[in-house]
Order: C-alpha cells, then structure tokens, then sequence
C-alpha cells in the first residue's frame, strides 16, 4: 500500500533509478535495510518504503546499539523502532559491547566498527531471508572515500570508489547528496538523528569532511555558488571520475586476465593450480567473479610465469595482473599491499638469479632462469580463502538469498 507520507522530491527518483539500475532486485525478493537514525538512512528507508511497492519488494529494517554514546545510542534506537512502527516496517535490533567485541576480534578505529555493523547485518539478513542489504552511502561519501584514497596512494581499484552494488549489498543513495537529502527531511518535516561522532575529528574521514572538503571548495573559488551546492558539485564530479575510472580498470582487468594465460609456464614436477582460465568480466554492478576453487591444503603449490613476458607488459597492467593472481589463489585483496606489489613488479625486473620475496599466506616469489615461480607449502585450508560474499551461486536453489549455509 502507498505510503500517506509526503514525497521526498529529490531522493525518491534517485532511488527508483537505481533499483530500475544497478540496484535492481527480483519481485518478491526481501531487503534489508540498515538504518542508524542519521539523515542519510533514515531518507533511505522512507524512499524505499514510497517505492517498495512499485518493484514488490518487502522491506524490514536492522539496527546496532554500539553502546558507544550511552543514552544517545539508546535513544538513536528508540528513534529507529518507533518509524518502523510508523512506517509498518519490521525491525531488528540489537545492543552490543562493541569495545569488548573489537578488542577481542584485534579491531579498531571505524573500520572496526564497520566490520562489526557488517557482521551483524549479515546475521540479521540471513535470519529473515533477505535477498540484499541496502547502505545509505552518499555522492558525499563517495568524495570522501577517493580523498582518502588519493592520500593514501590507493591504486586504480581503489579510486574506483564504490559502486551501486558488491554482491548482495546495494547502495542505492550513491547518487544523491548530502545537502538534497538534508532538504528533503526538512521540507516533508521528518526528522532524523545526529551522531556526534561524525564531528570527531580524531578519525580522518571526519577531519576530510568538515576541513579537506571546504578547503577544497575555497580552492576552487566555488564559494559563490553556496557551501552545501559547491560541496553538490565536487561529489558529483567525484562519482562521474569514478564510474570512469572503474570501466577503465575492467577493461584492465580484462587483459591483465588475458596476459596472466599467456605468461603461465608449466610447473617442474610439482602440483600445479591453474591460474590462467580467462575471467568473466561483468557488468559495472556486478561484483566481478573469480572462477577458481581453493588450493589444496598440505604438500606443495607452484605457479610458475614467464618473467621476460610479465616483465614486457605495460606497467599499467603488471599490479592488476598480480591482484588477480592472488585472488585466483583464494587469497582475499588487501593480503597484498601496494609494498609486495612493487617489490614483485622490481623482483620481475631483476637479473640476480636466485631473489626471493616473502608472501603473505606462506607463498614465496623467487626468480629462476627467466622464470617468476610463486610457491606455497603446508598452509592450512581455512587460510587460503578470502571471505566470500553471503549470496549463493545464481542457479542455486534459492538463488541470491542470504543464508546460514553460505559463508
């Protein structure tokens, strides 16, 4: 049934487009949606519930109490709870010792508390059913993230930015600002929550926010045009970089994947795990897919390439190339930081026979008569994957749906 609720006139076509889009989902499919009370999850979840019938979606909201902001924390969920009942959303919460739980799981920082957010998510959504679990991430967010990731020297994947959708999260506000959605609430006198931890300048996403973007504004001479419209503009331009920038590293992707296949030489009497099978490049929502099982456990692997070949390719090509090497391995992405890239992208270049380079996982890189051989001995099994998204395979009984049996 249409919601009686005023329509919020900026946000709700944004999110119709994506869910038409990149964000789409089957009829009939369950979303859950995680809403904090802040602004930007709160419009998430009216817009969604102006338009859930429009695609015969049914929606049910999650929360986490990190008891972190004592009686705000609370009242942040009281908030939630009570627009669900308004809005006749189904909702799950729950409060946890976040500290307790970061300590003992070696976390820290926001990053510990967004494993922990996903973690819980995760849980909920495979409880209920749910097909996919909806962010409120913003253009605003995007600008942020390649700010950070241009000041930490991120490589082309990582100023890809994020996208629309990663396996069964969706994202369906990444096109809209801050400022419209802010507008929005206001305007159809539907209020929201502040964190005021999003003014704590001891993280830097923060610090980015309130003084790299400004800066930036100032910089540009944009000032004339309005504080919240300057900032409108730069995250814009931000998101068109990064559509850009991810087709470009697909692409990449794909000849990287082309190249790996061509500079594989047989192992010398050894196992031999098989890197080389061509992966299938889908499209921009898509999470790209890595078609490899795991390595066996116990005894020794090899991989054995082509360093004259490797050592050819444009540099533009060899990280990516070696990202996708790993990740056929099983291995998840960050196990390979930008130093072990370059220190094999230098081990490539090397005459001295003999060089070898320490992995992570256990793997070895040693360079041999013209040949880049990779070797691994005596890992445990559970340490040769990455995580794995919470979807099952499309073809499965129940395709998409999140469940305690899909890890």
């Amino acid at each position: 049934m249409r919601s009686p609720r005023p329509r919020l006139r900026r946000i709700e076509p944004i999110v119709r487009r994506a869910l038409n889009g990149p964000c789409a989902l089957p009829p009939g499919s369950r979303l859950l949606i995680a809403v904090s009370g802040g602004a930007d999850s709160t419009a998430l979840l009216v817009a969604l519930h102006r338009v859930a019938h429009e695609f015969d979606i049914a929606l049910h909201v999650a929360h986490l109490n990190h008891g972190l902001r004592a009686g705000a924390a609370d009242r942040d969920q009281v908030f939630v709870q009570r627009l669900c009942e308004q809005l006749s959303v189904p909702f799950s919460s729950t409060r946890w010792d976040t500290r307790d739980r970061m300590k003992r799981r070696g976390l820290s920082g926001q990053a510990g508390l967004r494993t922990l957010r996903r973690d819980y998510l995760t849980r909920v959504a495979r409880r209920v059913g749910a097909h996919a679990i909806a962010t409120a991430h913003t253009a605003d967010d995007q600008l942020e993230t390649l700010l950070l990731r241009l000041l930490r020297g991120a490589g082309l994947k990582g100023l890809g930015g994020m996208s629309h959708r990663s396996g069964s999260w969706i994202k369906p506000l990444l096109s809209a600002t801050r400022a419209d959605i802010e507008a929005d609430l206001t305007g159809t006198g539907q209020g929201w929550r502040e964190d005021t931890s999003n003014r704590d300048r001891a993280y830097a996403r923060t610090r980015v926010r309130h003084d790299v973007v400004p800066a930036l504004v100032r910089a540009l001479g944009m000032t004339e045009h309005g504080g919240p419209r300057a900032r409108q503009g730069l995250a814009r331009r931000a998101a068109e970089a990064m559509t850009e920038l991810r087709q470009a590293r697909r692409l990449i992707e794909r000849l990287a994947t082309n190249l790996l296949a061509a500079a594989e030489r047989p192992a010398e009497g050894t196992k031999t795990h098989r890197p080389a099978r061509p992966m299938r490049i889908q499209p921009a929502h898509a999470q790209p897919s890595v078609p490899s099982a795991p390595l066996p456990a116990g005894g020794a692997s090899e991989i054995r390439l082509d360093s004259g070949r490797l050592g050819s390719y444009p540099r533009a090509v060899q990280p990516t190339l070696f990202r996708l090497l790993w990740r056929r391995l099983g291995h998840d992405q960050p196990g390979l930081t930008q130093r072990h890239l370059a220190a094999l992208l230098k081990l490539v270049r090397s005459d001295r026979e003999g060089a070898r380079l320490d992995l992570p996982a256990g793997w070895t890189a040693q360079s041999e008569r013209g040949v880049l051989a990779l070797r691994r001995e005596n890992i445990p099994a559970e340490k040769t994957r990455g995580p794995r998204m919470p979807c099952r395979p499309k073809g499965s009984r129940r395709a998409g749906v999140i469940s305690p049996s899909t890890r």
